[in-house]
């Protein structure tokens, strides 16, 4: 939108004798244990006797410890599950709204410090146009909400609409809302928008994002990477192996299949809204478009390049959208057919959209 070796060697024991010159004896049995010392161990004083005490990896997962935390942990998981929208996939959810809002408002000073001067005034009318789309999309998206706690907060977000100045040439189309309902639109994608309907397509999939609440789905599962990381350390003592395989097998699998979701959610919106999804499709085509001559511009690659760096990225191939936008195209079309989006009730529609941009 958009890290050596555990195994290490450390010996605390009796002080050596020295000679009269000074010169440090060293007897046959230390010179031996230094020879030999291969594992994480120490020797102690404890009024006149030794302990040996050992560290392991597997100590430590069979302690009653880790074992009234892993039942605690798996306990906590199972009261938090819950299904996705329209996959109905099992996830876990255990942010609240509240939360949710004081992260977005944390990144909204972040960007509104890096673009708070490129920022278009609310009299251009840019800003009216995607206020317009926005408007029919929230009016949509807020009244088809069955959860009526999420119906509640999104009413209650102070819902803001920012349009980014830039070149097109140097900072690539972009657009994204956070969970706080700040709304950033970079000049540099309407051009591939096209006209309103393009335009709903982009905004229909960053909201749905929102509704779908994919922002506190990631930050539900930090925690679990980073323990799942630091057990893979341990276990390794290879730092970047606990990277590749999070994100390679975890974080970007699960991301690419929240960017589905949010096309569907999406798509869904705008038959619902009275959009031509069919422009949905035209959008993504003139998208893949741009992908194409940016590829050229950087350092070219066919194909087989770019099905890897699908693979390696956190949003799906745009061939891949577009044939799924195509594959529920018969179950939009009865969407928006049963929404009543007819020409001559579009006005009324327009006249009952309430205006979330004050």
């Amino acid at each position: 939108m958009f890290r050596s070796s555990l195994r290490s060697s450390v010996s605390l024991g009796r002080s050596k004798p020295f000679t009269s010159s000074g010169r440090q004896l060293t007897s046959p049995v230390t010179k031996s244990f230094q020879q030999h010392r291969f594992a994480a161990s120490y020797k102690r004083f404890n009024q006149g006797s030794s302990a040996s005490t050992q560290f392991t990896l597997s100590q430590l997962l069979r302690s009653r410890a880790t074992l009234y935390i892993g039942l605690g942990t798996v306990g906590f998981c199972l009261y938090n599950l819950e299904n996705a929208p329209v996959t109905n996939r099992l996830r876990l959810l255990w942010i609240p709204f509240w939360l949710e809002a004081k992260i977005g408002d944390y990144s909204y000073r972040q960007i509104m410090s890096e673009y708070g001067n490129q920022i278009l005034p609310t009299s251009d009318p840019l800003y009216r146009r995607v206020s317009n789309v926005m408007n029919k999309l929230l009016e949509s998206a807020i009244s088809n909400t069955p959860d009526q706690s999420q119906r509640e907060h999104l009413k209650s977000l102070p819902w803001t609409i920012h349009i980014i100045q830039v070149d097109p040439n140097k900072v690539p189309p972009n657009a994204f809302i956070l969970p706080n309902g700040k709304i950033f639109i970079f000049s540099s994608i309407l051009g591939i928008c096209g006209n309103d309907d393009g335009l709903a397509t982009v905004l229909s999939h960053e909201l749905s994002h929102q509704l779908a609440r994919h922002t506190s789905e990631q930050l539900s599962k930090q925690p679990f990477y980073l323990a799942l990381s630091a057990i893979m350390y341990m276990a390794t003592g290879v730092d970047w192996l606990s990277s590749v395989f999070i994100n390679g097998v975890l974080k970007m699998p699960a991301s690419r299949e929240m960017e589905v979701e949010a096309d569907h959610i999406g798509c869904t919106l705008m038959a619902r809204s009275c959009f031509n999804i069919h422009e949905s499709v035209k959008f993504w085509q003139r998208m893949s478009d741009w992908e194409a001559q940016a590829e050229v511009r950087s350092r070219g690659g066919g194909v087989a390049a770019a099905s890897l760096q699908e693979f390696f990225s956190t949003h799906p191939g745009t061939p891949r959208r577009i044939a799924n936008i195509e594959k529920w195209m018969p179950e939009l079309e009865n969407i928006r057919e049963s929404s009543g989006c007819y020409e001559h009730q579009f006005g009324l529609f327009m006249d009952k959209t309430r205006n979330y941009f004050k």
